[in-house]
């Protein structure tokens, strides 16, 4: 199928919606996680997720995989969407899983149709240019055995990112030959990417074709597939639920970039051209929010006496900070989060602490 107006190739969007956004915490919580809150700006992540695909494929076409304690709030964020297009996992099993059935499942809507696995919780503010080359990847995929994925440029050495390598020339239409994908580097080597300029973040967008698609997960995803196989030929019917909760009661929780992206021969990666930040931490937030005095960051009212560089997201009160720097600080309503910055990641072990103490009302 070819759109009319672009002349690109019409694909299907699977969004992956199903993250606690546990880096977030205590903001992000089970009930309402990091792509359900308005962190880029006015809307949820979601919903600018949404919006930006939805011009290009239209509402029947995008998929949104969360997780099944969230599918309800999901309809009600996008309720253009049809119902069921809105599928919950009945338990998280990492990313490969999701892929995988969101994969069949967009079979069932358009056999032939490339498709996009995307992220639900990445802020992208040049939307136009973003649906352009989407669009340009659908093209790429529908008529050859490949995935595209979107590079990002790195603009510094970043040690939190995966990278891929690529050819150091472009075709015609501008796609590299994918290389590798490799693992988070160390400092010194993601200086070497860097300075190489064959390097680009993998900012874990994929467009497949969905025959090749199919191909790799039954070489490397068999046990996966398998089990997804009676939910995906059950989607639409009354049959799907229970068949959906007896595929994840025993699947292996497994990674799509593991399991299939880093085994991968052959792919093609198109530069992004377009602004993108991962929002994977309160750091990552904090580079986005509004300045406060003294070079500091975020939202509230601070008064700041020889303290600089601190994340600060506060409601309700006077947050007076004193000979203090990079530090974290998020006030709730019921949980206070004070942390270096620089440790910003360890508040996934606040979570595994809460949960060890069954201290669910602050998860």
């Amino acid at each position: 199928m070819v759109s009319t107006e672009t002349g690109h190739a019409v694909g299907i969007c699977v969004i992956m919606a199903g993250g606690r956004g546990t880096r977030f915490w205590p903001l992000s919580r089970m009930e309402r996680p990091k792509q359900l809150l308005p962190l880029a700006g006015e809307r949820s992540l979601l919903r600018d997720t949404c919006d930006r695909v939805v011009s290009l494929v239209g509402p029947e076409r995008v998929l949104v995989i969360t997780a099944a304690g969230l599918v309800e709030a999901v309809r009600s964020e996008l309720p253009e969407l049809p119902p069921t297009n809105i599928v919950g996992e009945p338990r998280g099993c990492n990313t490969a899983p999701c892929a995988v059935l969101g994969m069949g499942l967009a079979a069932r809507l358009d056999p032939a149709a490339p498709v996009a696995l995307l992220p639900a919780d990445h802020h992208i503010p040049d939307s136009d240019i973003f649906v352009r080359q989407l669009g340009r990847s659908f093209a790429r995929a529908a008529d050859r055995r490949t995935v595209v994925t979107l590079g990002i440029r790195p603009d510094r050495p970043e040690t939190g990112y995966g990278y891929i390598q690529v050819a150091a020339t472009a075709d015609g239409e501008g796609f590299h030959r994918g290389e590798a994908f490799v693992e988070k580097p160390d400092l010194a080597t993601a200086e070497q990417y860097v300075a190489g300029g064959r390097h680009y973040w993998n900012g874990g967008i994929f467009v497949w074709n969905p025959g090749w698609f199919a191909d790799m997960a039954s070489r490397h995803l068999v046990d996966v597939s398998a089990r997804m196989a009676a939910p995906i030929a059950s989607f639409g019917t009354e049959s799907f639920a229970v068949a959906l909760e007896e595929a994840y009661a025993s699947c292996p929780a497994e990674s799509i970039d593991y399991a299939v992206m880093e085994k991968l021969s052959e792919f093609e990666v198109l530069p992004a051209a377009f602004g993108w930040t991962d929002l994977g931490s309160w750091d990552a937030w904090g580079a986005l929010a509004p300045a406060l005095v003294a070079g500091n960051r975020g939202t509230g009212d601070v008064l700041a006496v020889a303290a600089k560089d601190n994340i600060v997201l506060v409601q309700d009160k006077l947050v007076a900070l004193v000979g203090v720097e990079d530090l974290v600080i998020v006030d709730t309503t019921d949980a206070l989060l004070v942390c270096r910055r620089a440790d910003a990641q360890k508040i996934k072990d606040v979570i595994t602490r809460l949960e060890g103490d069954g201290r669910r009302d602050l998860l």
